[in-house]
């Protein structure tokens, strides 16, 4: 984890989190009467040490077992999914460090005046603190050093790993020569190691499977059969007290009230802190329950808590079985609430049209971003900088996906590691591109690192299948937009080259099947990308979007308008309508179709075509609708932030193309649908020259080599509902 943060101010996550310990820790003051009575209370012992344990040991939050049951319900990139993980591990890292400090400068301490003594020692105190810095500063410059001498896509050196491995044992040695307790002294150096990187997720991905299948279910049946009864529990329950006799819990009266008690206080008090956290920042109430349970469960660490406040006196035999059956109650339980949190949020996924026109902009923006190699990163960071500003308060997340082609040379080279399931390929062509694409994107989030985060995905599969790689990831990710390269590349004499075909095929596949919109970008920055400044002090870059009409084009003057909000973007909307020639041609050929239609040996003919005519006027109906309001918000408004608005009127393609060349050279970035469902007599025609269909009939002729050697182009599709939910008219869609 990263125990630094807790100097920074509080963020939403710890926000949550303090008011969950916070609440929970008052409810054990309000109750600490029947709770510290020895004779019948859950606290055998009256002192503070048992108070404060006690109040977080329920305070806690078993984040190892929260993150494990978020990600296989794939809840983790729901709304409360995502608060409750991170919650779950600022609680656990706080409460862990504080039983973790108590039990270390507590050590021994029967009573009152012993634990105060104990805390007034000067010497202890001072050996404590100087195990926390010692613990904190070693591990985490450890692991940063290992991490620097092992980069992503190659094989772990086994040497590290020792080291890693000794100097973490030689900080629990310390502990032990200082006479602290050494199991919290481990506790302190995992602690310490950061929760990313290479070292982190390998120890991890290593350990797990032998600590979760085999040593903590035999340490959990261990304590459980071998605790016997206290003396005066035998002979309360009138049973034979011999020499050698041993009375299991199981033998004797079970004080079921204690484990419901227990249970009631550690749940009463993460609903209470979670429903005001959560309805302060505007969580439902459904919500704020959900992840007031989901912050509630519990683990192996409360077990261990309980079998160490038992051997130490603190809680009685009866008391330590009640808190297991508090944690086994507990974890049967919350798998349920996250089921139910994953059936609602697919619910609610299911009827919300993903998409940027549709993206509430008081909510994170979500990119799914495909790289080829470390030349796409500068221009696509370009777009996710400009794009940030469309997110709440700059909020930014992006799955940054490195497609790799599977072959027989990387799946010769591929090994397990990286995470639970993950994999790495240790080809050294391919660790060499990973690398480099990881440190430009290091490089990008150093530099706009609030507020935006960046998670790196392997695209590992044949160029037939790699599109269901990214558009699963859209789908989990629950992304508005995703963003693919060009197949093919400017060389260095501004021409573009012949293209890959792998790539286009799967460009062509996703722009088929993807769950959300997608943006494919012709990268003419020849790798130097666009620079941005956040603060507008510098010169701003040129954008200009082209709307002729229709869903994609609307699509995109969405997108431009979320780029305008960005300082250094200055957006200029170019909006292409009919001269006086094209509509004149266009009413000719409508009375053309007419014509036909009173003829019945053209009836079925005519009658397709009068349908396009009806939805070429629905359109451009909605067309008009669309951006006089556009026009309203952002070119005619008060803003502090104008607008450029050009209007051409063009006759033919020919013209639209003269247009278009005309104002390339003034901008780096030129916006535009890709014009599916467009009809217009502008374009009619220009589909029969394209050599790349999948960027429709404009953005071909923006893409080709003779167009434009500075300016890229961004094309975009708008996210088809009526191909997701399979219905044959608007009429009929459930939205």
């Amino acid at each position: 984890m990263d125990p630094s943060t807790l100097l920074d101010a509080p963020s939403a996550d710890a926000a949550v989190a303090y008011a969950g310990v916070l609440s929970t820790a008052v409810l054990v003051t309000l109750f600490h009467t029947p709770i510290m009575r020895s004779t019948s209370g859950i606290v055998h012992e009256h002192s503070l040490r048992a108070f404060l344990g006690l109040a977080a040991c329920l305070a806690n939050t078993a984040s190892p077992v929260l993150t494990r049951l978020a990600t296989d319900l794939k809840i983790a990139k729901t709304a409360v999914g995502r608060l409750a993980v991170g919650a779950g591990q600022a609680t656990d890292m706080v409460t862990t460090l504080l039983i973790a400090l108590g039990s270390m400068i507590w050590r021994d301490a029967g009573t009152d005046d012993d634990a105060t003594a104990a805390l007034a020692q000067p010497a202890l105190t001072a050996a404590v603190l100087a195990v926390v810095a010692m613990s904190g500063f070693v591990s985490r410059a450890m692991a940063e050093w290992v991490d620097g001498r092992n980069p992503e896509g190659r094989r772990m050196r086994g040497f590290d790993l020792s080291l890693v491995a000794l100097v973490a044992a030689t900080l629990c040695w310390f502990s032990s020569a200082l006479r602290l307790d050494v199991n919290m002294a481990a506790f302190l150096v995992g602690l310490a190691f950061p929760s990313e990187g290479r070292v982190s997720r390998l120890l991890v991905s290593k350990i797990n499977l032998v600590l979760s299948s085999f040593v903590l279910p035999l340490y959990v049946a261990h304590v459980c059969l071998s605790l016997r009864q206290t003396t005066d529990d035998v002979e309360a329950a009138g049973l034979r007290k011999d020499e050698g006799f041993r009375v299991y819990v199981m033998d004797l009266p079970f004080p079921w009230w204690k484990v419901f008690f227990v249970t009631a206080m550690g749940t009463l008090g993460k609903l209470v802190g979670c429903t005001v956290a959560g309805l302060l920042r505007g969580l439902g109430w459904l919500e704020v329950l959900a992840l007031g349970m989901l912050l509630n469960v519990k683990g192996y660490f409360h077990i261990y808590c309980a079998l160490a406040a038992f051997e130490a006196g603190i809680i009685t035999d009866k008391s330590f079985m009640a808190i297991i059956f508090m944690v086994a109650l507990n974890v049967a339980a919350t798998p349920m609430v996250g089921m139910a949190i994953a059936s609602w949020a697919r619910r609610s996924v299911q009827w919300r049209l993903m998409g940027l026109q549709h993206h509430d902009p008081n909510t994170e923006l979500r990119l799914v971003v495909g790289l080829h190699g470390p030349q796409d990163v500068p221009t696509l960071a370009f777009l996710m900088e400009a794009l940030r500003w469309g997110g709440g308060n700059g909020e930014l997340a992006v799955y940054a996906v490195d497609m790799v082609q599977l072959t027989d040379q990387t799946a010769a080279a591929i090994v397990k590691g990286g995470g639970f399931d993950g994999v790495t390929v240790v080809d050294e062509e391919v660790s060499e591109m990973r690398k480099l694409i990881g440190e430009a994107l290091d490089a990008y989030q150093a530099d706009r690192g609030d507020g935006v985060r960046v998670r790196r995905l392997l695209a590992l599969s044949s160029f037939p299948d790699m599109h269901s790689d990214i558009c699963i990831c859209a789908e989990d990710a629950m992304a508005a937009l995703v963003l693919l390269p060009f197949h093919k590349r400017q060389r260095e004499d501004g021409a573009m080259d012949g293209g890959h075909l792998g790539f286009r095929l799967v460009n062509q596949k996703v722009l088929q099947l993807a769950p959300c919109s997608v943006g494919i970008l012709v990268d003419r920055g020849r790798g130097g990308g666009v620079q941005l400044l956040s603060d507008g002090a510098g010169p701003q870059q040129g954008v200009v979007v082209v709307f002729i009409g229709g869903a994609d084009d609307r699509e995109a003057l969405t997108l431009a308008s979320l780029m305008s909000k960005h300082s250094g973007v200055r957006l200029t909307a170019l909006r292409v309508v009919q001269s006086a020639t094209a509509q004149a041609r266009a009413r000719a050929r409508t009375r053309l179709f007419e014509s036909k239609s009173r003829r019945g040996a053209a009836e079925a003919a005519s009658s397709a075509s009068a349908s396009a005519l009806g939805q070429e006027e629905l359109q451009m109906q909605v067309d008009d609708k669309f951006f006089a309001e556009f026009y309203r918000k952002h070119v005619g408004g008060t803003g502090s932030k104008a607008i450029g608005y050009l209007e051409k009127h063009v006759g033919d393609g020919a013209e639209l193309v003269a247009v278009l060349r005309a104002v390339q050279a003034e901008y780096r970035l030129l916006v535009v649908g890709r014009g599916r469902d467009r009809r217009s007599v502008l374009t009619e025609g220009l589909e029969e020259w394209a050599e790349c269909l999948e960027l429709g009939p404009v953005g071909d002729i923006l893409a080709s080599t003779d167009f434009s050697s500075t300016a890229s182009v961004l094309v975009v599709q708008q996210y088809d509902a009526m191909k997701h939910y399979k219905v044959i008219d608007e009429e009929f869609m459930p939205l």
